[in-house]
């Protein structure tokens, strides 16, 4: 991973606003935070929650208990904002390396496909509850989510926490919409998960 890259990971949720340079084009960034995610069973379903459940859960284990989600505003010089950065802060740790987060299912791999938009992280718990479900239930969890990301939804980005009868789950609009993204993990120096982290790619053409 570009060492540029996994810095800005941490700099893009500092305190304090920073200016990053996108090609020719400087990103003003700000952290917003969205909740706190209730994690119960160490596994997390992470990605598109109009996707099949196999497409969602990632594999490794994460810490138990209740942890602060946040995003990371990207602002471009026309005014227009989008969320470049999704996380889970496990601890207040920092991340000594950084490693890819692997999806399960049949073709799993380290990225995920989002088709609608909204990129989602929960407990695995809350399989019952959402990616499980099809028909008439499915339908009235995701407009639950919409009436509850409608509420911060400001020139197309928005954040939600939403509680279910399985748990809770913390979601935003995914960067520019449709795409496919990848997730990492952050460890601390003695090798324990302390940050999950979802890359909306606005720097893909730099890594290239």
């Amino acid at each position: 991973m570009d060492q540029a890259i996994a810095e800005l990971f941490e700099l893009a949720f500092d305190d304090e606003d920073i200016v990053v340079e996108l090609a020719s084009e400087e990103l003003l960034f700000t952290n917003q935070p969205v909740g706190y995610i209730r994690i119960s069973s160490g596994q997390i379903l992470a990605g598109d929650p109009a996707r099949a459940s196999d497409a969602l859960q990632l594999m490794a284990t994460f810490p138990k208990g209740e942890f602060l989600a946040e995003v990371a505003i990207a602002e471009f010089e026309d005014g227009e904002e989008v969320i470049g950065y999704f996380r889970i802060k496990f601890s207040e740790d920092t991340p000594q390396h950084w490693e890819s987060a692997t999806y399960s299912g049949e073709n799993a791999s380290e990225s995920t496909l989002v088709e609608s938009g909204i990129f989602v992280l929960a407990d695995a718990n809350l399989l019952s509850d959402l990616p499980a479900i099809d028909g008439e239930e499915r339908e009235a969890v995701m407009n639950k989510l919409n009436d509850a990301l409608d509420e911060t939804y400001e020139d197309d980005r928005a954040w939600a926490e939403l509680d279910l009868e399985s748990g809770n789950l913390v979601a935003c609009s995914s960067g520019d919409s449709a795409g496919t993204y990848s997730t990492y993990i952050g460890r601390d120096a003695s090798g324990n998960v302390c940050r999950l982290l979802v890359d909306f790619a606005l720097f893909e053409e730099d890594e290239e």
